[in-house]
């Protein structure tokens, strides 16, 4: 079985040894306009999640009737019922949800993620705190609950970004 982690740890680990040897990486061309002060550096395919709350509500049924079988159908209905709202409970939990899936592009201004229905762009003047996992890169902004990014290789994705954003080579 493929162990994605240590294959992203792997590489990442390579991004920073050739970083920490002076490399610096060449610009690429993105299939979308720069500004002159901007250059892309990467592009992955990635899928954007946010911390977000879901829905509580469920539907809440009734069932009555007379003597022993109707008694019944409303201890069964208040278990299902039960149950129904336990699971609106989790669903409305707040973590990490799917927003949008695309193109996500490093450049040494922001992350640009060319998603299916829109244009996403975080600005690392935003960011107040990154860190990786080796599945995702999670950023906590300014002015919006947290993001994670999920692109492979995660941890290069991490080190580039780090570099391009605070001229930094962080090690793994």
């Amino acid at each position: 079985m493929r162990d994605v982690r240590a294959e992203s740890l792997s590489i990442g680990q390579e991004l920073v040894r050739s970083l920490s040897a002076g490399w610096q990486p060449p610009p690429i061309a993105p299939p979308f306009h720069l500004p002159p002060s901007e250059s892309c550096y990467s592009s992955h395919q990635a899928q954007l999640l946010q911390m977000l709350e879901g829905d509580d509500t469920y539907v809440h049924k009734s069932r009555g009737g007379y003597g022993m079988v109707g008694l019944a159908a409303v201890a069964a209905t208040a278990v299902g019922n039960s149950a129904r709202r336990r699971r609106a409970e989790r669903e409305a939990a707040a973590r990490f949800r799917p927003v949008d899936q695309g193109t996500l592009h490093v450049t040494n201004r922001r992350f640009a993620l060319q998603g299916r229905t829109q244009w996403v762009d975080l600005w690392y003047s935003d960011i107040r705190m990154s860190y990786c996992d080796g599945a995702a890169v999670t950023l906590e902004l300014s002015s919006i609950p947290p993001i994670q990014l999920h692109a492979w290789p995660a941890f290069a994705v991490f080190v580039m970004f780090r570099y391009l954003a605070y001229g930094e080579v962080v090690q793994l």
